[in-house]
């Protein structure tokens, strides 16, 4: 290849990725490259994994040239001694021109695909390994010292790109979470009240709103003091992720009162939900923090809309004196709602 054609690759990858590395949405971008890398290379087939250090596993967030079935393993744990596992090692670019005698590619999958030559590319931010672009063919094959060249400039930007979007994903959760209890903060629950409103609106539907309460908080926060009264916040926190529905939105309203949103759910099926299950979570959670010695429990307050308030605070308002109520009778009940519910 002479200079001037190599020097039109490279602009042309440059002019690509200034495209890319200027965008937030990161499996378009990561489809982009991956398209240009399989045009640099000719080659069939490609995809690009991410990877979890945490549950050391790849995640394919594009891909091109591939059957249904070798999709369908869209996320795998990456396995000591194989392909993978060598690429995150050696962090460097991995060429098999014929994976017939290659005692570590041995994918079931990878090999029942029908892959006889591909090149691996890892893609690393601050030196750590972050995902791998892999180019692939069906029949064994050379790669041209030029092509490999290229593919490093776009795993380079391939690596920027995924940077600023983690970056910014970043950046907006910890601009829309509390950081004590991991929950959402007072403003993104505002926001996504004011959609639920419109939206229960629009379609007719009923939704409940829940304030939860930690019973005597500020008398073991003096107790036991405030790193105690942190750890519990964070407990509190945990528990309720695990408990509430993925279709909920719980967020930290004020000091140790939480707010929870119910989409398109009744009064009654919200208090079923809190007396059958979610009440004795988070005060499990408590429990699993802090053992028997320190008994921390919560009384909750509900109102459903449109009949309890047709605005934030009329709904809000209710869901207070609800609570109230409960701790004036919790003697009889930790939950209270708006109006009698069957129990």
């Amino acid at each position: 290849m002479t200079v001037a054609k190599e020097n039109r690759r490279l602009l042309d990858i440059i002019e690509t990725s200034r495209t890319v590395v200027s965008s937030l949405e990161l499996d378009k971008v990561l489809s982009i490259i991956l398209k240009k890398a399989m045009d640099i290379t000719k080659t069939s087939a490609g995809s690009i994994a991410l990877y979890t250090p945490k549950t050391v596993t790849m995640r394919m967030h594009a891909q091109r040239g591939f059957s249904r079935g070798f999709l369908a393993n869209h996320e795998w744990k990456v396995r000591r001694g194989g392909l993978t596992d060598r690429i995150l090692k050696s962090r460097t670019v991995t060429v098999i021109n014929n994976t017939t005698n290659k005692a570590f590619f041995t994918n079931p999958l990878a090999v029942h695909e029908g892959i006889k030559s591909l090149v691996c590319a890892p893609l690393l931010v601050s030196h750590e390994v972050v995902g791998i672009l892999y180019v692939d063919d069906f029949t064994p094959r050379k790669f041209p010292t030029e092509d490999l060249r290229m593919l490093e400039v776009l795993a380079s930007f391939a690596s920027i790109a995924i940077n600023n979007a983690r970056t910014h994903g970043s950046l907006r959760q910890q601009a829309n979470t509390d950081s004590l209890t991991g929950l959402f903060n007072r403003r993104s629950f505002e926001n996504v009240l004011d959609r639920e409103f419109q939206r229960a609106e629009r379609h007719g539907h009923e939704f409940s709103l829940a304030l939860v309460d930690v019973n005597n908080f500020k008398k073991f926060n003096d107790t036991h003091g405030h790193q105690a009264g942190d750890k519990a916040l964070t407990a509190l926190g945990e528990a309720i992720r695990k408990a509430v529905r993925s279709t909920d939105f719980a967020a930290r309203y004020g000091g140790d009162e939480i707010v929870i949103v119910l989409p398109e759910t009744k009064l009654a099926k919200a208090y079923q939900l809190f007396s059958k299950r979610i009440k004795q979570e988070i005060e499990g959670g408590f429990t699993k923090i802090f053992g028997k010695g320190f008994v921390l429990t919560v009384t909750i307050g509900i109102a459903s809309y449109p009949r309890d308030g047709r605005n934030a605070r009329d709904l809000i308002l209710s869901a207070d004196r609800a609570l109230l109520s409960a701790k004036k009778m919790k003697h009889t009940t930790s939950i209270g709602c708006s109006r009698p519910v069957a129990a």
